[in-house]
């Protein structure tokens, strides 16, 4: 993507494909980002009068790091001092005639802070681990010396949930064979476990 889709992402509402593949408005992810610095404040008056809103000293780190960052590559390329909000210098810079030099920078920039809002504000869960099961590829449970499991799956939608098993993935981390959708259904029938057994074994693990 361009710089003006990075800096639409970071400062704009703007459409994302959900599960279901449609497509939906969400807000601005230095909305989001702010949002989550203070992630109590819609429910906790503060102050003298109550609890202090709690304060989540990675979001407010991350941001005062885009914040800070932002407007020093302003300066360097201007020489001027920004002292708007980063909401407005973005799309600004972003539509400036800059150096070949100075968009590739700022693209790789731009798309570096959108990975880490979202992996800060949505991590994705881990791969669900399949104790006791033998990899029908290598014929192993578990490898190396702390006999670590070798089967994992992969079961969770873009949105957090379980994704149905027609999305699921499978891989070995012993022999690094790897079997994704159809091959799902002929793997869960080569395990030594029913495919009833093995999904009831992921759910309840949760």
């Amino acid at each position: 993507m361009s710089l003006s889709d990075h800096v639409h992402q970071l400062v704009r509402e703007h459409l994302k494909t959900g599960p279901d593949g449609k497509a939906y408005k969400v807000p601005a992810l230095l909305d989001d980002l702010r949002t989550a610095v203070t992630p109590g404040n819609s429910m906790s008056g503060g102050g003298a009068s109550g609890p202090p809103i709690p304060i989540n000293p990675d979001a407010l780190d991350l941001l005062h790091e885009i914040e800070a960052a932002a407007k020093a590559d302003y300066y360097e390329m201007t020489g001027v001092q920004w002292i708007k909000s980063v909401g407005e210098l973005l799309p600004w810079v972003a539509s400036l005639d800059l150096t070949p030099e100075w968009r590739t920078y700022l693209e790789h920039v731009t798309s570096d802070w959108i990975d880490r809002i979202t992996t800060l504000l949505w991590p994705a869960k881990p791969r669900r681990k399949l104790t006791g099961i033998t990899c029908p590829s290598c014929g192993q449970a578990t490898y190396g010396e702390d006999r670590k499991v070798c089967l994992s799956l992969g079961c969770w939608g873009l949105d957090g949930e379980m994704a149905k098993i027609g999305e699921w993935d499978l891989e070995c981390a012993a022999c690094n064979a790897h079997w994704t959708r159809d091959q799902i259904g002929w793997l869960l029938r080569t395990l030594d476990a029913p495919k009833v057994e093995v999904v009831a074994r992921v759910i309840t693990t949760v």
